[in-house]
């Protein structure tokens, strides 16, 4: 470059809209769907909380964000307790803080203000968590058995509910886990029983994927194949054969036989990409897309209520609480449990040991009282 030159300017090139577009979704897809909805709940109520008290909510200084967890922080539920966990008022303090960050501005929650009053509230909050309590085997048991498949149309969606609590409970699902999964994501295994495949989960958010066996069973009631192969001929039947096919199927269907070794051409008929647990309408009708996590937990309660349990205690989670507790019971290890639940830490399945085994390896059961 000559002497007295100017250096060139350097500049890039506008990036092209349509990766400018993929970017966009690629970051959109950077967290879980519930979790996107609760850090867009989160911050629109902070907004709110700001616009009442006269504060301004972008950027919020440290005093701000501290007096909103302090005042909602304080509100009570009808039975007198704190109506918002200290976990929920710290995921509201992360939402605040994630928005700072997206618009170029400090993070208040790293603030002395926040950090100390969050602090607070951990421990003047403290309370027991609020756990469904686990649906064991013999209760599972209990409530197949009131379930009612041989009826039109009862049977039907009685049909979808057994496969649904008998796979849930042998593969460890959580609800969202069970309720989005395919035809396809099942294959039978000659020796294993089923095998479930998961794209993603909850310690899983960016799919590298894993497979759970859900093993043949000893009892048809409780078979985790043969659950399945029970809805699977009943999806068959509703997308290929008529109503009264429909009424034979569901009067001669026979949960206290296997049929999980014998040929499954119903698998080759339906489509792989269709999801495995439907809505199912008054009437029999079967939709097309796959159920919520929530329907899992309303499957579960009234499952168990017809059975003649306390439902309020029970939901969706107790499926997978049963199996671990289940499973500690009959002598498996920690480790062993983690296999089926993907759990990252053995302390996360010892909680379940502690609260629903409480006697196991307990001093108390040698003093012959």
């Amino acid at each position: 470059m000559a002497a007295g030159a100017t250096a060139p300017s350097l500049q890039s090139a506008p990036i092209p809209d349509d990766l400018l577009a993929g970017i966009a979704a690629h970051q959109a897809n950077s967290s879980a769907a519930n979790t996107t909805r609760a850090y867009r709940s989160d911050w629109a109520a902070f907004v709110r909380w700001c616009e009442v008290h006269d504060q301004v909510a972008l950027p919020a200084d440290g005093t701000t964000v501290a007096a909103y967890i302090t005042d909602r922080g304080a509100l009570l539920s009808a039975s007198g307790e704190y109506a918002y966990a200290p976990s929920t008022i710290t995921r509201w303090v992360t939402s605040i803080n994630m928005q700072h960050l997206r618009a170029g501005y400090p993070a208040p929650g790293a603030l002395a203000a926040v950090k100390d009053t969050l602090s607070g509230i951990r421990r003047g909050h403290v309370r027991p968590p609020r756990r469904m309590a686990p649906l064991l085997l013999a209760d599972l048991k209990k409530v197949l058995t009131a379930i009612d498949i041989h009826s039109y149309p009862d049977g039907i969606i009685g049909h979808r509910d057994a496969a649904l609590m008998v796979m849930g409970f042998a593969g460890a699902f959580r609800g969202s886990e069970i309720a989005g999964r395919t035809i396809g994501d099942v294959t039978i295994h000659s020796e294993d029983g089923l095998h479930v495949r998961l794209l993603t989960s909850k310690t899983d958010q960016e799919g590298r994927g894993s497979v759970k066996g859900l093993p043949y069973g000893e009892n048809p009631l409780t078979c985790p194949p043969c659950a399945f192969l029970r809805w699977i001929r009943v999806l068959d039947v509703a997308e290929n054969a008529s109503r009264s096919d429909m009424m034979t199927l569901l009067r001669t269907s026979d949960s206290a036989s296997h049929l999980c070794h014998g040929p499954t051409p119903e698998l080759d008929r339906l489509d792989p990409k269709a999801g495995l647990f439907r809505p199912v309408r008054r009437g029999g009708h079967i939709g097309a897309k796959s159920i919520s996590g929530d329907v899992v937990n309303i499957v579960v309660k009234r499952r168990l209520g017809a059975a003649g349990m306390n439902a309020k205690r029970f939901g969706g989670h107790s499926l997978r609480a049963g199996f671990v507790t289940q499973a500690l019971r009959a002598g498996a290890s920690p480790q062993e449990v983690m296999r089926q639940t993907d759990h990252k830490s053995a302390s996360t399945v010892e909680i379940y040991r502690r609260e629903h085994d409480p006697l196991r390896q307990n001093a108390v059961t040698r003093i012959g009282l």
